[in-house]
């Protein structure tokens, strides 16, 4: 037996309890791909990485990511990789489709230049609608000015000629990390502005109508600034929700300690009009970090909107010096801190002790159950330890949940031969079950960088995917 059988067979031992008749939630389910784990290779000529940052189940059983394809360009200075949006889609089965794409890879499709003269085009945030045509959105920089795009395309990855100019939509000096879709199907994206004159950052919100043109009924033209209270700091947006009627919730950073001195945890509800929904926090928004701590390095990475109108969340926090840490809350309808949410001693917050040695870790998914229970999957650097994909899940009042994985925690390393893998996308199937993707690098002679993905068993998800992951718009 080869030593990689030998090492997933540990992944897979390590990963799973045996039951009678079934398996414990978290563990690896072994019909997906091959033993569990699919990995898109790439062929180091139409890309040497490809990394996902979202993850969506499809009405046929098929699964599509959306993230970046890197590749070295010959001639490029320094072999710096030029960087592109892409898709990846793999069969009911975790096989890659090879029906799928324009590249010589099987299921990887590449998005055309969408910011002429940059280098970087990754995909940050991509959505679907109804009628299965996505949305996704990021930064075109480097070797030109930086500029937002929003993209449209159809479910094979052409683009949609009636959205803006030619299916792109871009936003000087705007940059875009979220996007959501609202229940008349229009995108709403969230990002900042930058001011180049006196180097702010602010929180903004855009909507765009089914054409791609600002929804002149939002906010100011189609956008909402928020300042967080100073307008001479900077503030992030990291994630955003459609709600119920097609409010708006945004989380991310504040800069409330001073320019380049940490940030807060931020989030803010806005009405169907763009305006502060004064009904959360008094003002629309709230500014916060755990008082039990002196944390000066906060932010939400991902957010969940239950059906009661609380919000959960997962980001970081300082973790220890020049340490940040995986850090969830949650708060009520009414913006207020969720006492009874988390540790008893961090009354509305749960800082899990996993990932000791990371230096830093980031959030890279959050899915609220129908039982209330959160699914978080994140990424983290800890040189000289191994990175791998990492998950776990949380009960409804936000402590570990033994009954996932090992006392709540799932790590699985799908790289075993090789420098290491991370997590960096998560989605839910119809039937509960769990995807986690992400990247591999299973060589260490190799600069080769491969799209990977596990599906991970979970008998107590949902049935269906109404609330699986808050109320971001339809259910694909």
């Amino acid at each position: 037996m080869s030593s990689n059988i030998l090492c997933r067979a540990a992944i897979l031992a390590a990963a799973s309890i045996a039951l009678p008749c079934f398996a414990a939630d978290g563990g690896i389910d072994p019909s997906f791909g091959v033993d569990g784990v699919s990995y898109v290779t790439p062929d180091d000529i139409d890309a040497r990485e490809i990394m996902p940052v979202v993850a969506i189940p499809l009405p046929d059983g098929k699964l599509l990511f959306g993230g970046t394809r890197n590749k070295i360009v010959e001639g490029s200075p320094w072999f710096e990789p030029q960087i592109r949006g892409a898709l990846v889609r793999l069969n009911a089965d975790g096989s890659p489709d090879a029906g799928f794409g324009n590249t010589a890879i099987p299921g990887l499709f590449e998005l055309p230049d969408l910011v002429g003269g940059t280098r970087m085009q990754g995909i940050e945030s991509m959505a679907r609608l109804d009628d299965g045509s996505l949305i996704a959105v990021g930064t075109g920089m480097v070797n030109a000015p930086a500029q937002g795009f929003i993209v449209k395309f159809d479910a094979q990855g052409a683009l949609d000629a009636g959205y803006g100019d030619g299916g792109t939509v871009l936003l000087p000096a705007f940059y875009p990390h979220a996007v959501a879709i609202d229940s008349q199907g229009r995108a709403v994206v969230g990002g900042e502005q930058f001011d180049p004159q006196d180097f702010i950052y602010t929180s903004s919100v855009i909507r765009l109508d089914a054409d791609g043109t600002a929804d002149a009924g939002f906010g100011d033209a189609g956008m909402v600034s928020i300042d967080w209270g100073d307008a001479q700091l900077s503030g992030y947006v990291s994630d955003i929700k459609s709600t119920p009627g097609d409010g708006v919730i945004v989380g991310g950073g504040y800069e409330v300690y001073g320019s380049g001195m940490g940030s807060d945890f931020a989030i803010a509800r806005l009405d169907a009009d763009g305006a502060f929904d004064t009904s959360f926090a008094g003002s629309g928004w709230t500014v916060f970090h755990d008082k039990t701590e002196s944390s000066t390095s906060n932010r939400v990475n991902k957010l969940a909107v239950a059906a009661d109108g609380s919000i959960a969340f997962a980001g970081y926090h300082t973790a220890g010096e020049n340490m940040t840490g995986l850090i969830l809350g949650r708060l009520g309808a009414d913006g207020a801190i969720d006492a009874g949410f988390g540790d008893a001693s961090t009354p509305g917050f749960l800082a899990p002790p996993v990932l000791p040695t990371a230096q830093s870790v980031n959030a890279t998914g959050l899915l609220l159950q129908d039982d209330g229970k959160l699914l978080v999957s994140a990424g983290y650097f800890a040189f000289p330890d191994r990175q791998t994909f990492f998950a776990l899940r949380t009960t409804a009042d936000g402590q570990l949940d033994a009954g996932f994985g090992t006392a709540g925690v799932l790590q699985a390393d799908l790289a075993p031969d090789g420098s290491y893998s991370e997590s960096s996308a998560m989605t839910l199937q119809p039937d509960g079950r769990i995807v986690l993707a992400g990247r591999s690098m299973r060589s260490t002679e190799s600069p080769i960088v491969e799209f990977a993905a596990t599906r991970l068993l979970n008998a107590s998800g949902p049935d269906d995917r109404i609330f699986g992951d808050g109320f971001d718009g339809p259910a694909p």
